[in-house]
């Protein structure tokens, strides 16, 4: 995982003018250590076990907080509710249609040179993003077996 560790995380909150809890700690916690790029709600029931007065509320408003702070990377597959990911290395993504997992695309050929778009040249790109849609292996092997 790219993400930051905690002494790293409790800098880069306080350079953000945001406060350091347990709460927020555990939240990213959860998700640097998952590979599942996990929802909310996820979060919730995982950061739950340790602190159980957390609402689901504080973990959606963290989150947006983390996001807007570049943080975290928040995924928006299409018909699915948000996912998020602590690996702010530039990859893409790998949304399986069947069972929604979500995985990560290292080292998939991308080229970072900026990009041009003809006709568009008022905008600025700051990030860009692929996100590729079909069966993981599992579900794959599903489909071929019935």
């Amino acid at each position: 995982m790219n993400g930051m560790d905690d002494t790293g995380f409790i800098s880069i909150l306080r350079e953000h003018g945001l406060q350091v809890t347990y709460q927020r700690l555990a939240i990213y916690q959860a998700l640097y250590h998952s590979k599942e790029h996990p929802s909310a709600e996820e979060i919730h029931q995982q950061v739950g076990r340790r602190f159980s007065m957390i609402s689901l509320g504080t973990v959606y408003k963290t989150l947006e907080r983390f996001s807007e702070a570049g943080l975290i990377d928040k995924i928006n597959p299409v018909a699915e509710v948000a996912r998020y990911d602590a690996n702010l290395m530039p990859h893409h993504h790998f949304v399986c249609v069947k069972c929604q997992a979500i995985y990560d695309l290292e080292g998939v050929s991308d080229d970072e040179s900026p990009m041009r778009l003809d006709g568009y040249e008022d905008f600025k790109i700051l990030k860009r993003q692929v996100i590729l849609r079909g069966y993981c292996p599992k579900c794959r092997s599903r489909e071929t077996e019935s």
